[in-house]
């Protein structure tokens, strides 16, 4: 076994952008039910405010993304000051039935195709993440890894974590030419 691919990869995975998201998720719900006690369902809202915020100014106005990401917080912060202040004094389900709904009209909005050449409609938006990706401090990847990944982000064996120019292909160590062939 490869300790050190492990331990790369596990640390990439752990520094992925997808699990930095759950985990401020995870960390607004915490404070929500946990500390404060109120059952807020519309986390998921604030989210794609966020998000869509960062990726709508940097695809359309072409901000750079140090900048959208603050946008992105801002446009959250305003949806928050929006909701929040018609509903200070909501409590348990009647909290929850708010977020839930304001969550559900966030996430119509976006999915419409009226808004298709701002939002991706279904589809999505594409193509934001390159000016956070350039900005990465790391060397590119080297080679083909054990699962076809070109950076330490998707999964695949880099040149700064690897001890040899050759990368391991399966469990036992060798340097195969195919996966799983020893």
């Amino acid at each position: 076994m490869d300790f050190l691919q492990i331990l790369s990869l596990t640390a990439a995975q752990i520094l992925a952008p997808a699990t930095l998201g759950y985990v401020l998720a995870a960390i607004g719900l915490s404070v929500h039910f946990g500390f404060a006690g109120l059952l807020n369902m519309g986390v998921a809202g604030f989210m794609a405010i966020g998000a869509y915020g960062f990726a709508i100014s940097i695809l359309t106005f072409g901000i750079p993304w140090p900048l959208a990401a603050i946008i992105g917080l801002i446009a959250a912060v305003i949806f928050a000051l929006i909701l929040g202040i018609p509903t200070l004094r909501l409590r348990g389900d009647y909290l929850a039935i708010v977020t839930i709904a304001a969550a559900e009209v966030v996430r119509l909005l976006f999915l419409t195709s009226t808004f298709r050449t701002v939002t991706g409609s279904a589809d999505g938006l594409s193509g934001f993440q390159n000016g956070f990706r350039a900005s990465n401090p790391l060397p590119p990847a080297s080679g083909a890894g054990v699962r076809g990944g070109t950076s330490p982000t998707s999964g695949g064996s880099s040149s700064w974590a690897s001890r040899s120019s050759r990368s391991r292909c399966c469990s036992c160590g060798c340097s195969c030419a195919a996966p799983g062939v020893a």
